[in-house]
Protein backbone atom coordinates (compact mmCIF):
# COMPACT_ATOMS: atom_id res chain seq x y z
CA UNK A 1 0.00 0.00 0.00
CA UNK A 2 0.83 3.74 0.03
CA UNK A 3 2.68 4.81 2.61
CA UNK A 4 5.19 7.40 3.66
CA UNK A 5 5.18 10.78 3.78
CA UNK A 6 8.87 11.30 3.65
CA UNK A 7 9.03 8.31 1.00
CA UNK A 8 12.41 9.67 -0.70
CA UNK A 9 13.87 9.35 2.81
CA UNK A 10 15.35 5.66 3.44
CA UNK A 11 14.50 6.04 7.39
CA UNK A 12 11.22 7.35 6.13
CA UNK A 13 10.56 4.02 3.73
CA UNK A 14 11.75 1.42 6.38
CA UNK A 15 9.45 2.69 8.88
CA UNK A 16 6.74 2.46 6.00
CA UNK A 17 7.45 -1.10 5.29
CA UNK A 18 6.93 -2.12 8.91
CA UNK A 19 10.98 -2.49 8.94
CA UNK A 20 11.93 -0.56 12.57
CA UNK A 21 10.33 -3.36 14.02
CA UNK A 22 7.24 -4.35 15.11
CA UNK A 23 5.67 -4.95 18.74
CA UNK A 24 3.01 -7.42 19.46
CA UNK A 25 -0.16 -6.39 18.15
CA UNK A 26 -2.58 -4.92 20.79
CA UNK A 27 -5.05 -2.59 21.78
CA UNK A 28 -3.55 0.41 23.26
CA UNK A 29 0.20 1.37 22.38
CA UNK A 30 2.32 4.35 23.56
CA UNK A 31 5.38 6.05 21.66
CA UNK A 32 7.38 7.25 24.30
CA UNK A 33 9.03 10.10 23.02
CA UNK A 34 8.48 12.43 19.66
CA UNK A 35 10.11 15.67 18.67
CA UNK A 36 9.95 18.10 16.52
CA UNK A 37 13.02 19.97 18.00
CA UNK A 38 15.50 21.46 15.43
CA UNK A 39 16.27 19.49 12.52
CA UNK A 40 14.32 16.67 13.86
CA UNK A 41 11.33 15.14 12.76
CA UNK A 42 9.22 12.39 14.08
CA UNK A 43 7.77 9.58 11.27
CA UNK A 44 4.83 7.35 13.01
CA UNK A 45 3.31 4.54 11.64
CA UNK A 46 0.05 2.28 12.79
CA UNK A 47 -0.77 -0.79 11.39
CA UNK A 48 -3.93 -2.73 11.37
CA UNK A 49 -2.94 -6.34 11.16
CA UNK A 50 -6.42 -7.32 11.45
CA UNK A 51 -7.53 -8.63 7.92
CA UNK A 52 -10.95 -8.85 8.38
CA UNK A 53 -12.50 -5.66 10.42
CA UNK A 54 -11.43 -2.04 10.23
CA UNK A 55 -10.32 -0.13 13.72
CA UNK A 56 -11.54 3.37 14.89
CA UNK A 57 -7.94 4.34 16.42
CA UNK A 58 -7.93 7.34 19.01
CA UNK A 59 -4.20 9.40 18.67
CA UNK A 60 -3.18 11.80 20.71
CA UNK A 61 0.30 13.50 21.23
CA UNK A 62 0.82 14.87 24.56
CA UNK A 63 3.70 17.34 25.38
CA UNK A 64 6.55 16.94 27.50
CA UNK A 65 6.48 19.16 30.21
CA UNK A 66 3.38 17.60 32.21
CA UNK A 67 1.41 16.03 29.78
CA UNK A 68 -1.18 17.67 28.34
CA UNK A 69 -3.13 17.35 25.30
CA UNK A 70 -1.12 18.99 22.35
CA UNK A 71 -2.92 17.19 19.60
CA UNK A 72 -5.46 14.33 18.65
CA UNK A 73 -7.72 13.18 15.70
CA UNK A 74 -9.12 9.55 15.03
CA UNK A 75 -7.80 7.58 12.82
CA UNK A 76 -9.72 4.95 10.78
CA UNK A 77 -8.01 1.80 9.49
CA UNK A 78 -9.48 -0.28 6.97
CA UNK A 79 -8.62 -4.56 7.18
CA UNK A 80 -4.62 -4.52 6.94
CA UNK A 81 -4.23 -0.93 6.71
CA UNK A 82 -1.44 1.21 7.68
CA UNK A 83 -1.72 5.02 8.47
CA UNK A 84 1.52 7.38 8.69
CA UNK A 85 2.14 10.65 9.26
CA UNK A 86 4.88 13.00 10.33
CA UNK A 87 5.48 15.50 13.25
CA UNK A 88 7.53 18.42 12.98
CA UNK A 89 7.94 22.27 12.78
CA UNK A 90 9.28 25.33 11.79
CA UNK A 91 12.11 26.83 13.83
CA UNK A 92 10.25 28.59 15.83
CA UNK A 93 6.73 27.73 15.88
CA UNK A 94 4.32 24.91 17.43
CA UNK A 95 4.51 21.17 16.16
CA UNK A 96 2.44 20.32 13.02
CA UNK A 97 1.43 16.62 11.73
CA UNK A 98 1.66 16.45 7.87
CA UNK A 99 -0.31 12.97 6.14
CA UNK A 100 -0.88 12.42 2.72
CA UNK A 101 -2.19 8.79 3.80
CA UNK A 102 -5.50 8.14 1.86
CA UNK A 103 -7.19 6.34 5.12
CA UNK A 104 -10.26 8.46 6.49
CA UNK A 105 -9.87 10.52 9.59
CA UNK A 106 -11.42 13.00 11.90
CA UNK A 107 -10.96 15.97 11.48
CA UNK A 108 -10.27 15.38 7.81
CA UNK A 109 -7.11 15.17 6.38
CA UNK A 110 -7.23 19.07 5.01
CA UNK A 111 -7.84 20.12 8.53
CA UNK A 112 -5.06 18.14 10.31
CA UNK A 113 -2.13 19.25 7.68
CA UNK A 114 -3.60 22.77 7.72
CA UNK A 115 -3.73 23.09 11.94
CA UNK A 116 -0.95 23.40 14.49
CA UNK A 117 -0.33 21.81 17.50
CA UNK A 118 -2.91 23.08 20.49
CA UNK A 119 -1.43 25.22 23.20
CA UNK A 120 -4.45 26.24 24.82
CA UNK A 121 -4.52 23.86 27.85
CA UNK A 122 -0.66 25.09 28.22
CA UNK A 123 -0.12 27.41 31.08
CA UNK A 124 -1.31 31.18 30.38
CA UNK A 125 2.06 32.30 32.31
CA UNK A 126 4.38 30.96 28.94
CA UNK A 127 4.71 33.42 26.53
CA UNK A 128 3.76 31.78 22.61
CA UNK A 129 7.36 31.23 21.82
CA UNK A 130 6.98 29.02 25.08
CA UNK A 131 3.87 27.55 24.44
CA UNK A 132 5.52 26.47 21.05
CA UNK A 133 8.26 24.86 22.12
CA UNK A 134 6.42 22.66 24.84
CA UNK A 135 4.55 21.32 21.46
CA UNK A 136 7.45 20.49 19.83
CA UNK A 137 8.50 17.24 22.86
CA UNK A 138 6.00 14.65 24.36
CA UNK A 139 4.92 11.68 23.84
CA UNK A 140 1.65 9.35 21.95
CA UNK A 141 -0.96 7.80 23.20
CA UNK A 142 -3.03 5.09 20.54
CA UNK A 143 -6.10 3.35 21.05
CA UNK A 144 -8.16 0.59 19.32
CA UNK A 145 -11.62 2.42 20.05
CA UNK A 146 -13.74 -0.24 18.08
CA UNK A 147 -13.70 -2.72 15.27
CA UNK A 148 -15.99 -2.34 12.20
CA UNK A 149 -16.73 -5.47 10.96
CA UNK A 150 -18.04 -5.99 7.26
CA UNK A 151 -20.95 -8.08 7.85
CA UNK A 152 -24.49 -7.03 8.91
CA UNK A 153 -25.68 -8.31 12.32
CA UNK A 154 -27.81 -5.95 13.71
CA UNK A 155 -25.43 -3.24 12.02
CA UNK A 156 -26.98 -0.25 9.95
CA UNK A 157 -27.93 -1.54 6.19
CA UNK A 158 -29.32 1.37 4.78
CA UNK A 159 -28.33 0.31 1.02
CA UNK A 160 -29.79 -3.03 2.05
CA UNK A 161 -26.70 -4.87 0.71
CA UNK A 162 -25.47 -7.02 3.43
CA UNK A 163 -23.07 -4.53 4.56
CA UNK A 164 -22.42 -2.56 7.04
CA UNK A 165 -22.16 0.94 6.35
CA UNK A 166 -19.47 2.31 8.26
CA UNK A 167 -17.51 -0.15 7.16
CA UNK A 168 -18.26 1.03 3.23
CA UNK A 169 -17.23 4.66 4.58
CA UNK A 170 -14.19 3.74 5.48
CA UNK A 171 -12.55 0.65 3.24
CA UNK A 172 -10.40 1.80 0.52
CA UNK A 173 -11.56 2.01 -2.79
CA UNK A 174 -9.16 1.59 -5.60
CA UNK A 175 -6.73 2.75 -2.79
CA UNK A 176 -8.38 5.26 -1.31
CA UNK A 177 -11.37 5.57 1.77
CA UNK A 178 -14.94 7.20 0.54
CA UNK A 179 -15.06 8.91 4.00
CA UNK A 180 -18.66 9.62 3.36
CA UNK A 181 -22.42 8.66 3.73
CA UNK A 182 -24.90 8.42 6.91
CA UNK A 183 -22.91 6.37 8.78
CA UNK A 184 -19.67 8.15 8.72
CA UNK A 185 -21.54 11.20 9.60
CA UNK A 186 -23.66 9.94 12.00
CA UNK A 187 -20.66 9.29 14.42
CA UNK A 188 -20.42 12.95 14.90
CA UNK A 189 -23.45 13.06 16.77
CA UNK A 190 -23.40 13.62 20.82
CA UNK A 191 -25.49 10.92 20.84
CA UNK A 192 -22.64 8.54 19.93
CA UNK A 193 -21.08 8.54 23.00
CA UNK A 194 -21.10 5.05 23.21
CA UNK A 195 -18.66 4.22 25.61
CA UNK A 196 -20.66 6.52 27.94
CA UNK A 197 -23.49 3.86 28.69
CA UNK A 198 -23.39 2.60 31.98
CA UNK A 199 -23.21 -1.15 31.35
CA UNK A 200 -20.97 -3.13 28.75
CA UNK A 201 -24.04 -4.60 27.16
CA UNK A 202 -25.54 -0.90 26.54
CA UNK A 203 -21.92 0.20 25.16
CA UNK A 204 -21.95 -2.69 22.95
CA UNK A 205 -25.46 -2.14 22.13
CA UNK A 206 -24.69 1.23 21.08
CA UNK A 207 -21.97 0.56 19.35
CA UNK A 208 -23.53 -2.00 17.19
CA UNK A 209 -26.05 0.66 15.97
CA UNK A 210 -23.61 2.23 14.60
CA UNK A 211 -21.29 -0.18 13.02
CA UNK A 212 -18.77 -0.65 15.78
CA UNK A 213 -18.59 -3.88 17.88
CA UNK A 214 -15.44 -4.15 20.98
CA UNK A 215 -12.09 -3.56 19.82
CA UNK A 216 -9.88 -6.65 19.73
CA UNK A 217 -6.01 -6.44 19.36
CA UNK A 218 -4.33 -5.93 16.70
CA UNK A 219 -2.70 -2.91 16.24
CA UNK A 220 1.29 -2.20 16.43
CA UNK A 221 2.87 0.94 15.77
CA UNK A 222 6.67 2.02 14.58
CA UNK A 223 8.40 5.09 14.94
CA UNK A 224 11.87 7.32 13.61
CA UNK A 225 13.01 9.88 15.14
CA UNK A 226 15.00 11.82 11.94
CA UNK A 227 17.43 14.40 11.92
CA UNK A 228 16.57 15.82 8.27
CA UNK A 229 19.68 17.98 7.77
CA UNK A 230 21.97 15.33 8.95
CA UNK A 231 20.38 12.48 7.28
CA UNK A 232 20.97 10.41 10.66
CA UNK A 233 17.64 8.23 12.37
CA UNK A 234 16.90 6.45 15.50
CA UNK A 235 13.71 3.85 15.27
CA UNK A 236 11.72 1.90 17.89
CA UNK A 237 8.79 0.20 18.57
CA UNK A 238 5.33 1.82 20.73
CA UNK A 239 4.79 0.45 23.67
CA UNK A 240 2.64 -2.30 23.86
CA UNK A 241 0.00 -1.96 27.03
CA UNK A 242 -0.15 -5.60 27.16
CA UNK A 243 -3.32 -7.36 29.06
CA UNK A 244 -4.93 -3.09 28.84
CA UNK A 245 -8.57 -5.31 30.16
CA UNK A 246 -6.62 -6.00 33.10
CA UNK A 247 -9.26 -4.25 36.22
CA UNK A 248 -11.75 -7.45 34.90
CA UNK A 249 -10.26 -9.11 31.40
CA UNK A 250 -13.26 -11.56 32.05
CA UNK A 251 -15.72 -8.79 31.84
CA UNK A 252 -18.10 -7.85 29.25
CA UNK A 253 -16.04 -5.78 26.93
CA UNK A 254 -17.32 -1.89 25.95
CA UNK A 255 -17.03 -0.10 23.01
CA UNK A 256 -14.54 3.09 24.27
CA UNK A 257 -15.71 5.40 21.08
CA UNK A 258 -16.50 9.14 21.64
CA UNK A 259 -16.95 11.40 18.93
CA UNK A 260 -14.23 13.81 18.10
CA UNK A 261 -16.12 16.65 19.30
CA UNK A 262 -16.02 19.46 22.11
CA UNK A 263 -19.37 18.12 24.04
CA UNK A 264 -19.10 18.00 27.64
CA UNK A 265 -18.57 14.44 29.44
CA UNK A 266 -20.44 16.37 32.45
CA UNK A 267 -20.28 14.73 35.60
CA UNK A 268 -19.67 11.03 34.17
CA UNK A 269 -16.01 12.02 33.56
CA UNK A 270 -15.74 10.31 37.23
CA UNK A 271 -16.41 6.67 35.99
CA UNK A 272 -14.55 7.20 32.84
CA UNK A 273 -11.12 8.72 33.98
CA UNK A 274 -8.55 8.93 36.36
CA UNK A 275 -7.10 12.03 35.23
CA UNK A 276 -7.19 14.50 38.16
CA UNK A 277 -7.43 17.61 36.42
CA UNK A 278 -11.03 16.36 35.43
CA UNK A 279 -12.21 14.85 38.73
CA UNK A 280 -14.23 16.37 41.86
CA UNK A 281 -14.00 15.92 45.47
CA UNK A 282 -13.93 13.86 47.33
CA UNK A 283 -11.09 12.00 44.69
CA UNK A 284 -9.65 14.77 43.59
CA UNK A 285 -6.89 16.83 46.10
CA UNK A 286 -5.05 20.07 45.90
CA UNK A 287 -0.98 20.30 47.41
CA UNK A 288 -2.45 20.02 50.62
CA UNK A 289 -4.40 17.51 50.65
CA UNK A 290 -7.92 18.91 50.25
CA UNK A 291 -10.47 18.55 48.32
CA UNK A 292 -11.20 19.93 45.05
CA UNK A 293 -15.34 21.42 44.21
CA UNK A 294 -14.28 22.15 40.51
CA UNK A 295 -12.27 20.15 37.57
CA UNK A 296 -9.24 22.02 36.90
CA UNK A 297 -10.09 21.17 33.38
CA UNK A 298 -13.68 20.38 31.49
CA UNK A 299 -13.43 17.27 29.91
CA UNK A 300 -14.52 16.79 26.64
CA UNK A 301 -15.60 14.31 24.29
CA UNK A 302 -12.34 14.22 21.81
CA UNK A 303 -10.30 13.45 25.60
CA UNK A 304 -11.65 9.96 25.53
CA UNK A 305 -10.53 7.41 26.44
CA UNK A 306 -7.34 7.48 27.69
CA UNK A 307 -5.01 5.45 30.03
CA UNK A 308 -7.58 5.61 32.87
CA UNK A 309 -10.57 4.62 30.45
CA UNK A 310 -12.40 1.49 31.26
CA UNK A 311 -12.23 -1.39 28.51
CA UNK A 312 -14.47 -3.86 30.09
CA UNK A 313 -16.98 -4.13 32.39
CA UNK A 314 -19.69 -2.00 33.70
CA UNK A 315 -19.00 1.49 35.12
CA UNK A 316 -19.77 2.06 39.02
CA UNK A 317 -17.68 4.50 40.65
CA UNK A 318 -13.92 6.68 40.27
CA UNK A 319 -12.69 3.58 41.66
CA UNK A 320 -13.08 1.69 38.13
CA UNK A 321 -10.95 4.07 36.56
CA UNK A 322 -8.64 4.29 39.14
CA UNK A 323 -7.46 0.73 39.37
CA UNK A 324 -7.09 0.67 35.67
CA UNK A 325 -4.31 3.29 35.79
CA UNK A 326 -2.83 1.56 38.97
CA UNK A 327 -2.87 -1.78 37.47
CA UNK A 328 -1.50 -0.27 34.05
CA UNK A 329 1.36 1.13 36.27
CA UNK A 330 2.30 -1.90 38.35
CA UNK A 331 2.54 -3.46 34.97
CA UNK A 332 5.09 -0.89 33.41
CA UNK A 333 6.64 -0.36 37.01
CA UNK A 334 10.17 -1.08 38.01
CA UNK A 335 12.45 -0.75 40.90
CA UNK A 336 15.72 0.66 38.40
CA UNK A 337 17.02 1.09 35.05
CA UNK A 338 20.39 0.70 33.49
CA UNK A 339 21.68 1.51 29.61
CA UNK A 340 24.73 2.90 28.13
CA UNK A 341 26.15 6.23 27.07
CA UNK A 342 29.03 7.42 25.11
CA UNK A 343 30.20 10.87 24.33
CA UNK A 344 33.65 12.62 23.12
CA UNK A 345 35.15 10.33 21.02
CA UNK A 346 34.36 10.98 17.44
CA UNK A 347 31.83 14.02 18.89
CA UNK A 348 29.09 11.16 20.58
CA UNK A 349 26.75 12.45 22.20
CA UNK A 350 24.28 10.35 24.19
CA UNK A 351 20.65 11.32 25.73
CA UNK A 352 18.25 9.61 27.81
CA UNK A 353 14.60 10.00 27.52
CA UNK A 354 12.49 8.90 30.42
CA UNK A 355 8.66 8.72 29.48
CA UNK A 356 6.33 8.47 32.31
CA UNK A 357 2.47 7.61 30.72
CA UNK A 358 0.86 6.92 33.55
CA UNK A 359 1.53 9.56 36.28
CA UNK A 360 -0.88 12.08 34.58
CA UNK A 361 -3.87 9.55 36.85
CA UNK A 362 -1.83 10.69 39.74
CA UNK A 363 -0.71 13.87 40.01
CA UNK A 364 -1.14 16.92 37.43
CA UNK A 365 -0.68 20.18 37.29
CA UNK A 366 -3.38 22.40 37.28
CA UNK A 367 -1.77 25.75 35.91
CA UNK A 368 -5.06 27.74 37.40
CA UNK A 369 -4.04 27.72 40.76
CA UNK A 370 -3.21 30.90 42.88
CA UNK A 371 -2.44 31.36 46.57
CA UNK A 372 -0.54 29.56 48.93
CA UNK A 373 1.32 26.18 47.78
CA UNK A 374 1.66 25.02 43.98
CA UNK A 375 -0.91 23.59 41.09
CA UNK A 376 -0.37 19.56 41.93
CA UNK A 377 -3.27 17.98 41.94
CA UNK A 378 -3.65 14.09 43.07
CA UNK A 379 -6.49 11.52 42.15
CA UNK A 380 -6.60 10.64 46.38
CA UNK A 381 -7.71 6.71 45.40
CA UNK A 382 -3.83 6.37 43.59
CA UNK A 383 -1.88 9.36 46.16
CA UNK A 384 1.24 7.86 46.85
CA UNK A 385 0.80 4.50 45.49
CA UNK A 386 3.68 5.16 42.73
CA UNK A 387 3.60 8.96 42.58
CA UNK A 388 2.68 11.50 45.13
CA UNK A 389 2.87 14.22 47.59
CA UNK A 390 5.86 12.02 49.19
CA UNK A 391 7.97 11.91 45.75
CA UNK A 392 6.53 14.96 43.87
CA UNK A 393 7.56 18.58 43.94
CA UNK A 394 6.79 21.26 41.41
CA UNK A 395 9.88 23.27 40.00
CA UNK A 396 9.96 25.96 37.00
CA UNK A 397 6.19 25.03 36.37
CA UNK A 398 7.03 21.11 35.76
CA UNK A 399 6.33 17.74 37.85
CA UNK A 400 9.16 16.61 39.49
CA UNK A 401 9.97 12.85 40.43
CA UNK A 402 12.02 12.72 43.46
CA UNK A 403 14.10 9.89 45.48
CA UNK A 404 15.85 8.18 42.64
CA UNK A 405 19.68 7.46 43.10
CA UNK A 406 22.15 6.59 40.54
CA UNK A 407 25.60 4.77 39.62
CA UNK A 408 27.82 5.07 37.15
CA UNK A 409 30.61 2.54 36.11
CA UNK A 410 32.92 2.96 32.94
CA UNK A 411 34.26 0.23 30.38
CA UNK A 412 36.76 -0.96 33.09
CA UNK A 413 34.83 -1.25 36.27
CA UNK A 414 35.63 2.81 37.55
CA UNK A 415 32.69 3.74 39.16
CA UNK A 416 31.71 7.45 40.82
CA UNK A 417 30.03 7.94 43.72
CA UNK A 418 28.55 11.73 43.06
CA UNK A 419 28.29 12.79 39.90
CA UNK A 420 28.06 16.93 39.34
CA UNK A 421 24.02 17.19 38.46
CA UNK A 422 22.15 20.30 36.90
CA UNK A 423 18.68 20.76 35.55
CA UNK A 424 18.82 23.46 33.00
CA UNK A 425 15.06 22.88 32.33
CA UNK A 426 13.39 24.40 35.11
CA UNK A 427 16.21 26.31 36.30
CA UNK A 428 15.87 25.91 39.92
CA UNK A 429 17.76 22.70 41.49
CA UNK A 430 15.08 19.90 42.57
CA UNK A 431 16.74 17.75 45.56
CA UNK A 432 18.86 15.32 44.52
CA UNK A 433 18.31 13.30 41.12
CA UNK A 434 15.07 13.62 39.14
CA UNK A 435 12.86 13.19 36.53
CA UNK A 436 11.08 16.91 35.84
CA UNK A 437 8.85 16.77 33.43
CA UNK A 438 6.62 13.83 31.92
CA UNK A 439 8.79 12.39 29.08
CA UNK A 440 12.39 13.92 30.34
CA UNK A 441 15.47 14.15 28.76
CA UNK A 442 18.74 13.50 30.48
CA UNK A 443 22.39 14.80 28.87
CA UNK A 444 25.02 12.76 29.73
CA UNK A 445 28.18 15.25 29.88
CA UNK A 446 26.18 17.85 28.70
CA UNK A 447 28.12 20.67 30.01
CA UNK A 448 25.17 22.87 31.42
CA UNK A 449 23.67 23.51 28.04
CA UNK A 450 20.29 24.72 27.74
CA UNK A 451 19.26 22.16 24.39
CA UNK A 452 20.75 18.63 24.63
CA UNK A 453 23.37 17.91 22.13
CA UNK A 454 21.80 14.04 20.69
CA UNK A 455 17.88 15.18 20.46
CA UNK A 456 17.87 19.40 20.89
CA UNK A 457 15.68 18.52 23.91
CA UNK A 458 14.60 21.58 25.86
CA UNK A 459 11.53 21.12 27.43
CA UNK A 460 12.49 19.03 30.46
CA UNK A 461 15.84 18.49 30.29
CA UNK A 462 18.52 17.22 33.58
CA UNK A 463 22.53 16.87 32.92
CA UNK A 464 24.42 14.68 34.27
CA UNK A 465 28.63 15.27 34.58
CA UNK A 466 29.93 11.44 34.56
CA UNK A 467 33.10 12.00 34.00
CA UNK A 468 33.44 8.89 31.88
CA UNK A 469 33.10 9.38 27.97
CA UNK A 470 31.84 5.33 27.96
CA UNK A 471 29.92 3.30 30.60
CA UNK A 472 26.74 2.53 31.75
CA UNK A 473 24.64 3.53 34.56
CA UNK A 474 21.85 2.44 36.48
CA UNK A 475 19.37 4.10 38.35
CA UNK A 476 17.21 3.21 41.18
CA UNK A 477 13.11 4.31 40.50
CA UNK A 478 11.39 3.45 43.78
CA UNK A 479 7.51 4.28 43.96
CA UNK A 480 6.29 6.63 46.28
CA UNK A 481 7.99 6.92 49.51
CA UNK A 482 9.74 3.74 49.00
CA UNK A 483 6.74 1.46 49.12
CA UNK A 484 6.84 -1.67 48.76
CA UNK A 485 3.57 -2.89 47.84
CA UNK A 486 4.47 -1.00 44.15
CA UNK A 487 7.25 -2.37 42.06
CA UNK A 488 8.99 1.21 41.24
CA UNK A 489 8.15 3.77 38.77
CA UNK A 490 6.59 2.92 35.86
CA UNK A 491 9.03 4.46 33.53
CA UNK A 492 9.36 3.62 29.58
CA UNK A 493 12.11 4.83 27.57
CA UNK A 494 15.28 4.60 25.71
CA UNK A 495 19.19 5.87 25.08
CA UNK A 496 19.87 7.61 22.55
CA UNK A 497 23.49 7.70 20.87
CA UNK A 498 24.98 9.95 17.58
CA UNK A 499 28.21 10.01 16.06
CA UNK A 500 29.06 12.97 13.84
CA UNK A 501 30.88 11.86 10.74
CA UNK A 502 31.28 15.21 8.50
CA UNK A 503 27.45 16.27 7.75
CA UNK A 504 25.82 13.16 8.66
CA UNK A 505 26.00 10.77 11.78
CA UNK A 506 25.61 7.33 12.52
CA UNK A 507 23.20 6.68 15.34
CA UNK A 508 22.24 4.14 17.90
CA UNK A 509 19.18 3.60 20.20
CA UNK A 510 18.47 0.94 22.81
CA UNK A 511 15.65 0.53 24.82
CA UNK A 512 15.96 0.59 28.90
CA UNK A 513 16.89 -2.30 30.88
CA UNK A 514 14.57 -2.77 34.14
CA UNK A 515 14.95 -4.55 37.07
CA UNK A 516 17.99 -4.80 37.56
CA UNK A 517 18.86 -3.77 41.60
CA UNK A 518 21.00 -1.34 43.04
CA UNK A 519 23.20 -2.06 45.80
Amino acid sequence: MKKNVLASSVAAALVGLGMAGAAHANKVLVVPYYTAQAEHATLLNIVNTDTINGKIVKVRFRGAANSDDVFDFQAFLSPGDVWSGRVSSSEDGPAMMATEDASCTKPAKATLNSTPFVTSRLSSSLTAAQKANQTREGYVEIFAMADVPSAVVGQPDVNKDGVNDLYTAIKHVGGVAPCSGAAWTALDKATSNVGQRDTAVASAAAGLALGMVPPTPGLFSNFTIINVARAGAWDGEAENMSQFDIVDPLAANRVPYWPQTQVSVGADVNKLSADPLFLTGPDALNYAGVAVTSAAVAAAYYDLPDLSTPYAGDLSTPAVPAAQARALANILGTPSISNEFLVGPAEASTDWVFSMPTRRYAVAMNYAHTGAGDGRRFNALLNNNHFGVSNTVVVGGLICVTGISREIFNREEGTIANPDEVVISPSEIPPATAFCGEASVLSINGGGATTTETLSANVAVNDIDTTFQEGWMRLATPAAGGNATYYGLPVLGAAYTRALSGDSFFAGSWKHRTGFGVN
